[in-house]
Protein backbone atom coordinates (compact mmCIF):
# COMPACT_ATOMS: atom_id res chain seq x y z
CA UNK A 1 0.00 0.00 0.00
CA UNK A 2 1.34 3.40 -0.97
CA UNK A 3 0.69 6.48 1.15
CA UNK A 4 0.22 9.78 -0.65
CA UNK A 5 1.53 13.15 0.45
CA UNK A 6 -2.05 14.25 1.08
CA UNK A 7 -2.57 11.33 3.49
CA UNK A 8 0.68 12.16 5.31
CA UNK A 9 -0.29 15.83 5.58
CA UNK A 10 -3.74 14.94 6.89
CA UNK A 11 -2.24 12.55 9.47
CA UNK A 12 0.29 15.17 10.59
CA UNK A 13 -2.47 17.78 10.91
CA UNK A 14 -4.64 15.45 12.99
CA UNK A 15 -1.71 14.57 15.24
CA UNK A 16 -0.93 18.27 15.72
CA UNK A 17 -4.56 19.07 16.52
CA UNK A 18 -4.73 16.22 19.06
CA UNK A 19 -1.51 17.36 20.70
CA UNK A 20 -2.74 20.97 20.80
CA UNK A 21 -5.93 19.87 22.54
CA UNK A 22 -4.10 17.76 25.11
CA UNK A 23 -1.17 20.07 25.93
CA UNK A 24 -3.06 23.03 27.50
CA UNK A 25 -5.20 20.74 29.65
CA UNK A 26 -2.16 18.89 31.01
CA UNK A 27 -0.24 22.14 31.57
CA UNK A 28 -3.18 23.75 33.41
CA UNK A 29 -3.58 20.72 35.67
CA UNK A 30 0.03 21.06 36.76
CA UNK A 31 -0.05 24.85 37.01
CA UNK A 32 2.44 25.32 34.17
CA UNK A 33 2.20 27.64 31.20
CA UNK A 34 1.13 26.01 27.93
CA UNK A 35 4.03 25.19 25.61
CA UNK A 36 4.71 27.40 22.62
CA UNK A 37 2.93 26.16 19.50
CA UNK A 38 4.94 24.29 16.92
CA UNK A 39 5.41 25.56 13.38
CA UNK A 40 2.84 23.14 11.94
CA UNK A 41 0.12 24.48 14.25
CA UNK A 42 0.94 28.09 13.44
CA UNK A 43 0.92 27.30 9.71
CA UNK A 44 -2.59 25.80 10.00
CA UNK A 45 -4.06 28.54 12.17
CA UNK A 46 -5.80 31.89 12.04
CA UNK A 47 -4.52 34.44 14.55
CA UNK A 48 -7.13 36.64 16.22
CA UNK A 49 -5.65 39.41 18.30
CA UNK A 50 -7.04 42.50 19.94
CA UNK A 51 -10.56 41.32 20.77
CA UNK A 52 -12.52 42.79 23.66
CA UNK A 53 -15.26 40.73 25.33
CA UNK A 54 -17.72 42.54 27.59
CA UNK A 55 -18.55 40.74 30.83
CA UNK A 56 -22.06 41.19 32.17
CA UNK A 57 -24.31 39.65 34.80
CA UNK A 58 -27.63 37.84 34.31
CA UNK A 59 -29.41 41.23 34.18
CA UNK A 60 -27.02 42.29 31.38
CA UNK A 61 -25.36 44.88 33.60
CA UNK A 62 -21.78 45.48 32.46
CA UNK A 63 -19.23 44.29 35.04
CA UNK A 64 -15.89 44.11 33.24
CA UNK A 65 -14.03 43.68 29.96
CA UNK A 66 -11.74 40.81 28.98
CA UNK A 67 -9.01 41.50 26.42
CA UNK A 68 -8.36 38.42 24.33
CA UNK A 69 -5.91 37.11 21.75
CA UNK A 70 -6.53 33.66 20.32
CA UNK A 71 -5.57 31.14 17.66
CA UNK A 72 -8.03 29.01 15.70
CA UNK A 73 -6.78 25.84 14.03
CA UNK A 74 -8.12 24.90 10.58
CA UNK A 75 -9.51 21.42 10.15
CA UNK A 76 -7.61 18.69 8.30
CA UNK A 77 -7.65 19.21 4.55
CA UNK A 78 -9.10 22.72 4.87
CA UNK A 79 -7.62 25.75 3.11
CA UNK A 80 -6.35 27.98 5.94
CA UNK A 81 -5.70 30.87 3.52
CA UNK A 82 -9.39 31.09 2.72
CA UNK A 83 -10.13 31.60 6.43
CA UNK A 84 -7.27 34.06 6.88
CA UNK A 85 -8.81 36.18 4.11
CA UNK A 86 -12.07 36.21 6.10
CA UNK A 87 -10.28 36.94 9.37
CA UNK A 88 -11.86 40.36 9.87
CA UNK A 89 -15.35 38.88 9.33
CA UNK A 90 -14.55 36.04 11.75
CA UNK A 91 -13.33 38.52 14.39
CA UNK A 92 -16.53 40.57 13.94
CA UNK A 93 -18.73 37.46 14.37
CA UNK A 94 -16.83 36.46 17.52
CA UNK A 95 -17.16 39.92 19.08
CA UNK A 96 -20.89 39.92 18.23
CA UNK A 97 -21.24 36.52 19.93
CA UNK A 98 -19.47 37.87 23.02
CA UNK A 99 -22.12 40.58 23.28
CA UNK A 100 -24.90 37.96 23.37
CA UNK A 101 -23.37 35.57 25.92
CA UNK A 102 -21.01 36.63 28.71
CA UNK A 103 -17.96 34.37 28.58
CA UNK A 104 -16.95 34.76 32.24
CA UNK A 105 -16.61 31.97 34.77
CA UNK A 106 -19.59 31.64 37.09
CA UNK A 107 -19.09 33.91 40.09
CA UNK A 108 -15.91 35.53 38.75
CA UNK A 109 -16.20 38.46 36.35
CA UNK A 110 -12.40 38.61 35.92
CA UNK A 111 -11.89 35.09 34.48
CA UNK A 112 -12.74 33.68 31.07
CA UNK A 113 -14.70 30.43 30.79
CA UNK A 114 -12.50 29.07 28.02
CA UNK A 115 -14.72 26.08 27.15
CA UNK A 116 -17.85 28.22 26.74
CA UNK A 117 -15.97 30.95 24.87
CA UNK A 118 -14.26 28.50 22.51
CA UNK A 119 -17.52 26.68 21.73
CA UNK A 120 -19.44 29.88 20.95
CA UNK A 121 -16.56 31.47 19.05
CA UNK A 122 -16.00 28.37 16.89
CA UNK A 123 -19.71 28.25 16.12
CA UNK A 124 -19.64 31.91 15.00
CA UNK A 125 -16.39 31.47 13.02
CA UNK A 126 -17.62 28.38 11.18
CA UNK A 127 -20.84 30.19 10.28
CA UNK A 128 -18.74 32.90 8.63
CA UNK A 129 -16.52 30.32 6.92
CA UNK A 130 -19.63 28.61 5.56
CA UNK A 131 -18.24 25.14 6.21
CA UNK A 132 -18.76 22.60 8.95
CA UNK A 133 -15.60 22.06 11.00
CA UNK A 134 -13.62 24.62 9.01
CA UNK A 135 -12.00 25.77 12.25
CA UNK A 136 -11.80 23.02 14.86
CA UNK A 137 -10.05 24.35 17.96
CA UNK A 138 -9.53 27.68 19.66
CA UNK A 139 -6.59 28.35 21.94
CA UNK A 140 -6.47 31.53 24.00
CA UNK A 141 -2.98 32.96 23.78
CA UNK A 142 -3.59 35.98 25.99
CA UNK A 143 -6.34 36.87 28.46
CA UNK A 144 -6.32 40.10 30.42
CA UNK A 145 -8.95 41.70 32.62
CA UNK A 146 -9.72 45.41 32.89
CA UNK A 147 -10.04 45.20 36.66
Amino acid sequence: MRISRRDLLAAATLATAAAALAAPAVAQEHGAEPAAPDEAEVARSVELGGMVFPVFDENRKLKNYLFISARMLAGPGKDVWKYREKQHFIRDAIVRASHKVSFHQKGNFKKLDEKLAAAECLKAANAVAGEKDALITMTFTQIASRT
